[in-house]
């Protein structure tokens, strides 16, 4: 029986890669979505949340990713996301400090006459990132 790879791409780079991989789960526009070695080549829409790693030796590792794409050909996963973080490193104070800055400055966006598109969608980036976060960290 074969196994999967994973890796996870941002802008910044490669975020996470494993061999050995028993499944990912990973959220999408459609739902939770599960794939396990031999799945047929899909192309899937990522939204903000959460990706669970299960490894062939019985570990669970999990990240908090933002939206994007994903791919699956033949065994290889690949998650290419705006933003990603291993759920154990994120600092949930951080994240929810980060969401509320983001909130502030959405809604002053929101009241000026004139809202710049890409500052707007930084803004929205942010603030969906953090929520991600602390859903996956366990937060409210």
């Amino acid at each position: 029986m074969s196994n999967l790879t994973i890796e996870i791409i941002t802008p910044a780079g490669i975020i996470y890669t494993a061999d050995n991989i028993a499944s990912v789960t990973l959220p999408t526009t459609s739902g939770e979505f599960g794939i396990l070695p031999g799945h047929v080549p899909v192309t899937a829409e990522v939204q903000a949340g959460e990706v669970v790693v299960a490894t062939v030796a019985g570990t669970t590792e999990r990240l908090a990713v933002d939206k994007g794409y994903a791919r699956v050909i033949g065994d290889t996963v690949s998650i290419l996301v705006e933003a990603a973080i291993d759920v154990k490193k994120i600092d949930l104070s951080a994240a929810e400090d980060a969401e509320a800055r983001a909130r502030a400055a959405l809604d002053a966006a929101r009241n000026q006459k004139e809202i710049d598109p890409a500052e707007y969608e930084k803004l929205e980036s942010v603030m969906r990132f953090a929520i991600a976060q602390k859903l996956a960290k366990g937060g409210k």
